[in-house]
Parts: C-alpha cells; structure tokens; sequence
C-alpha cells in the first residue's frame, strides 16, 4: 500500500484498544502518526510502543470536547509534519444525564 508511505495520520482516542490498533496499523504501513489521547501516561507508553518498534510517533494530550486542544493538536500536527492525510476520530465524548 504505497498510497499511506510518507502521509501523516492523527488518531484520536489513540493510547489504548481500536484507536491505538489504527494507529500502530498506519504506522505499519509506512505513516507517520500523531497519537491523541487524554490519559497522559497511556498516551506516552502507546507512542514509546510504536517508536520501539521502528515507527515515526508523536503523541499530543487531547480532550477532545475541548477547542483549544483540537487546535492545539492541529498546530503540533502541522508544526511537526507540514501535513495532515488522514484524520481518525477514534475519540468518544460521553454526555452525563438525561438526553
């Protein structure tokens, strides 16, 4: 899969499960991955995962249902890698009471 080699993917809810999975997927398949999560020390560990075995990984604290951790994701995204080729929105934001 020659189309992922070199693009630069974010992954939310990436430290652990599905998110970190895809991540480690992409990673696989030549990408270089930008990890958000908002479990610091799972988030490190996923990264230092992925970099022990050979992959490009930079991870970002994220609450997702904050904007200003969105931009900040997108700008150390962009700042480390001029680039964004794919977005997986891994993240899930739970809603307490009644809807």
């Amino acid at each position: 899969m020659h189309e992922f080699e070199g693009r630069v993917a974010i992954v939310t809810g990436a430290a652990s499960g599905i998110g970190f999975a895809t991540a480690a997927r992409l990673a696989q398949e030549g990408m270089r991955v930008v990890l958000a999560d908002i479990e610091r020390a799972p988030l490190e560990a996923a990264v230092a995962k992925l970099e022990g075995a050979g992959h490009e990984a930079l991870g970002v604290p994220t609450d997702v249902s904050r904007w200003d951790d969105l931009q900040e994701l997108a700008d150390r995204t962009l700042d480390a890698y001029g680039q964004v080729n794919v977005v997986h929105n891994n993240a899930g934001v739970v809603r307490g009471g009644r809807i």
